[in-house]
């Protein structure tokens, strides 16, 4: 393999790992607090694209503010989505499976009914391209990188370092000995799934100037944030970083020989991980 072709994989790999990392990061949050695989995760990052869109393009906010607005509008929708229907169903698997659906399955019939089936584009925030040892990257894709680097310290320095994160990750461990402690559960379960669903949001505000913005956009970014989930281990920072990056790279190779015969590659890798490691990367057995 040539040295260019090796780096432009590579650069094309940190682009899809970094998008992945973010959205998984979401998920894992409140999978790991409130015992809910939200299969809606993905219209959130949907969601947060079509924000990104109509504030830029239609009305030429800043991108940079306009991805903050994207976050602050999708998380605070999220926290009014898990104060009417997931808190509910909290630590109950089956019932906020349904509910999930129903509401992944409302939101993009909304969307596409809302602002139409058209795929939708967003010029990029910064002009350009950098060559660096034989591979082309746009500006917009490592504007993207590193944003989604700093999203990803953030969340870890708040979950790991702050009185919240100490909140969350008690209320993750065991609900009953945080209540015990004073903590108030509905109200970490609410300020974490909208913190998850702002992050998604700045993962489609991001992706949005390399991809077209479409209503049916979130379902296949859902079932890779899984997939980085599982090879990574469910509740893992590390393993979720370790499992987009792993991701990305793959699916960029395989892009780049077998076209969209890429994903059976990932998802063969995801298999193999299932039967040889459960558990994922850095799971606990």
């Amino acid at each position: 393999m040539a040295l260019e072709t090796f780096m432009q994989i590579l650069a094309n790999g940190l682009v899809r790992g970094g998008v992945y990392i973010l959205v998984a990061l979401g998920l894992t949050l409140v999978m790991s607090i409130m015992n809910i695989v939200n299969f809606a995760h993905g219209q959130f990052y949907m969601l947060g694209a079509f924000v990104l869109y109509y504030l830029s393009v239609l009305y030429h906010v800043n991108f940079v503010v306009a991805i903050v607005a994207a976050m602050v509008i999708v998380g605070l929708f999220g926290m009014l989505v898990e104060r009417l229907t997931f808190r509910h169903v909290r630590g109950q698997l089956l019932q906020g499976l349904i509910v999930a659906i129903s509401l992944a399955w409302l939101l993009e019939t909304g969307a596409h009914l809302i602002f139409g089936p058209d795929e939708k584009g967003v010029a990029a925030p910064i002009p350009g391209k950098v060559s660096f040892l034989g591979a082309v990257i746009s500006n917009d894709k490592i504007t993207l990188v590193v944003v989604c680097a700093l999203l990803t310290v953030g969340l870890s320095l708040l979950v790991f370092m702050t009185k919240f994160g100490r909140a969350m990750r008690a209320v993750a461990q065991d609900e009953e000995a945080a209540l015990m402690l004073g903590i108030s559960v509905n109200r970490v379960s609410s300020l974490a799934f909208g913190l998850g669903c702002a992050i998604a949001a700045a993962a489609g505000g991001l992706i949005a100037p390399i991809l077209f913005v479409s209503p049916f956009m979130g379902m296949e970014m859902l079932i890779k944030a899984l997939a980085v989930i599982i090879l990574g281990g469910m509740g893992s920072f590390g393993g979720v970083v370790l499992g987009g990056f792993l991701l990305g790279f793959v699916e960029s190779f395989g892009l780049t020989y077998l076209g969209y015969g890429a994903n059976l590659i990932s998802f063969a890798i995801i298999v193999l991980v299932l039967l040889i490691r459960p558990e994922g990367f850095f799971g606990h057995s």
